[in-house]
């Protein structure tokens, strides 16, 4: 059976949630892990800093594995990326289970890290490379609530065997983890190649033939599948002309403004990581017990944590392409700094004899971890999959993806020791960087919302490129042609054509200053000609109203 329509699409985007699935277990699944006794016994009673580099070791893995991608994911294509790298942690998983020792575990813990790495930078591209611009965001952001729930996973598996007197305790949960990487890599032989990878390999056929399934009864005629052929086509031979391959050239500035782009994108995710998330995920059983609680009361609290952390997960899905990127980074990010600074003072009285502060901290937790699932958990991984052009789009999502996990493993690394010696500090330091953060976004990030890829790859590029693509790429707009007729939401959402108008931050870099909007129509020639013109309902694919 070939999937097609809304069932390739909904096919596409269990997919990918079942890796951000696996990866929210993986980031759960250690805080259990380390306050088990007999972990700690077989591990031979490491001190805090070893217990850090346990936890935060992971993350080279996965800053090794995300980077590996640049290359890999553009020779192999995304879908067998994702493959290699659910058996890479499939073996990781292996040899976590069957550890004996500390150095059998952190060499576990980096092998199983370089496959998670692997996923998470490709499972954005490939769902992005998917979506259609109007949804892209939901879709993404579904894969992160997705996230939430392989954390909550975690935390309940433990907190159900912590009552379990045996190694079974620690190593059922480390087992766990294979079941989401052999669903993952079994789905990954199912579902079909990236049509932007696949066009820009020379597979011009399979392209279009992957367009037909996502949006008609396979109908490669169709005017909606000619017009985002065309414009995925000339978006590529756009990119070609000027040369942008390397990855040199993502550290140019260059016509295509790479350097920037890729700032952008490593600079979300260090401002995700960087927010505190991981200082309380990886270590919420210990935040709980520095507070006062039992370890049962503090693994209990920390699987209502997960629900909590869930449903804020759950409302990006329906406010993304509503408010936009830019609106949720700023609410965002305000209020964590707001409720770290509650979790803080809390702490502080705790430390300071008045055991009332208790739930406090609880509090300022849950609401921590519900904003943050609200608007950064998915944002990080959003925004630098839509950012780069097709070319330097697995290069570009290798960088910033990197970035997070070499974010994640200082993280990491440092929260024992903050916790050991900073103690409330700790909070406070997170909810004054969260604080900082809000500069960056209001100058230098632009919102995406609404914009195909193509669209996206025009935005930041110089006004020489953007005039080349009014007269050679007019492929370049179609699909919004399509939709702007065709959909009352895209349309409300796209009032004016997108690629020539200044993306709405505060400050761009001086070739970003605004040009004289297109007015010439299409050639007769090219699918958004026909869509405009000859386009009849009776035509219709099946993923339209």
């Amino acid at each position: 059976m070939v999937l097609k329509g809304n069932a390739l699409f909904r096919a596409s985007t269990a997919l990918a949630g079942c890796g951000f699935l696996l990866f929210g277990y993986d980031q759960g699944v250690m805080s259990g892990v380390i306050a088990t006794e007999d972990f700690k016994r077989t591990m031979g009673y490491p001190n805090s800093a070893l217990v850090g580099a346990i936890v935060a070791l992971y993350e080279i893995g996965c800053m090794a594995g995300a980077l590996s991608t640049g290359k890999i994911g553009d020779m192999l294509g995304r879908r067998k990326t994702i493959r290699y790298g659910c058996l890479i942690l499939i073996i990781g998983a292996i040899l976590q289970t069957a550890s004996v020792n500390v150095g059998m575990m952190i060499a576990a813990r980096i092998i199983t890290g370089v496959g998670n790495g692997m996923n998470t930078a490709t499972i954005p591209v490939y769902q992005a490379e998917l979506s259609p611009p109007k949804s892209r965001g939901a879709h993404v952001a579904f894969e992160a609530c997705l996230l939430a729930v392989g954390v909550a996973i975690a935390y309940w598996i433990e907190f159900g065997l912590y009552f379990v007197d045996s190694p079974v305790a620690w190593r059922f949960p480390l087992a766990f983890q294979m079941v989401f990487a052999i669903i993952l890599g079994i789905a990954s032989f199912i579902l079909p190649e990236t049509p932007r990878w696949l066009q820009a390999h020379g597979y011009e056929e399979e392209s279009k033939v992957v367009l037909a399934r996502l949006w008609t009864d396979e109908d490669t005629t169709h005017p909606r599948c000619i017009a985002e052929w065309e414009e995925i086509r000339d978006g590529i031979e756009l990119e070609r002309r000027t040369g942008i391959s390397s990855y040199k050239e993502l550290f140019t500035k260059g016509k295509f403004n790479n350097r920037y782009r890729v700032l952008l994108g490593m600079g979300g995710q260090l401002i995700q990581q960087f927010g505190g998330i991981n200082a309380i995920s990886y270590y919420l059983t210990d935040v709980f017990m520095n507070a006062g609680f039992t370890q049962s009361m503090a693994m209990m609290m920390a699987g209502v944590d997960a629900i909590v952390y869930t449903i804020g997960a759950i409302t990006p899905i329906y406010t993304i392409e509503r408010w936009g990127r830019r609106k949720l980074m700023y609410l965002g990010l305000f209020f964590q700094m707001v409720t770290l600074l509650l979790v803080g003072i809390c702490q502080w009285g705790v430390e300071n004899g008045h055991p009332n502060a208790s739930p406090g901290v609880i509090v300022g937790v849950f609401l921590y971890n519900f904003v943050f699932g609200a608007a950064w958990l998915g944002l990080a991984w959003l925004y630098p999959s839509e950012i780069f052009s097709t070319g330097m789009r697995a290069k570009g999502n290798s960088m910033s993806t990197g970035a997070n996990w070499l974010g994640n493993f200082v993280v990491a690394e440092i929260t024992p020791v903050l916790f050991q010696y900073a103690k409330f500090w700790t909070f406070i330091m997170f909810a004054i960087l969260n604080a900082l953060f809000l500069i960056p976004i209001y100058l230098w990030y632009p919102e995406t919302m609404g914009k195909s890829l193509e669209e996206i790859e025009v935005l930041f590029a110089t006004e020489e490129v953007q005039e080349d693509a009014r007269s050679t790429a007019t492929g370049i707009g179609g699909t919004s042609l399509y939709d702007s007729k065709h959909d009352a939401e895209s349309l409300a959402q796209r009032p004016r054509s997108h690629y020539s108008q200044r993306p709405d931050s505060r400050r761009m870099p001086s070739n970003f200053s605004g040009v004289t909007p297109h007015t010439e129509k299409p050639r007769d020639d090219t699918a958004a000609a026909e869509i405009k013109q000859n386009y009849t309902e009776e035509k219709k694919g099946p993923n339209f109203k």
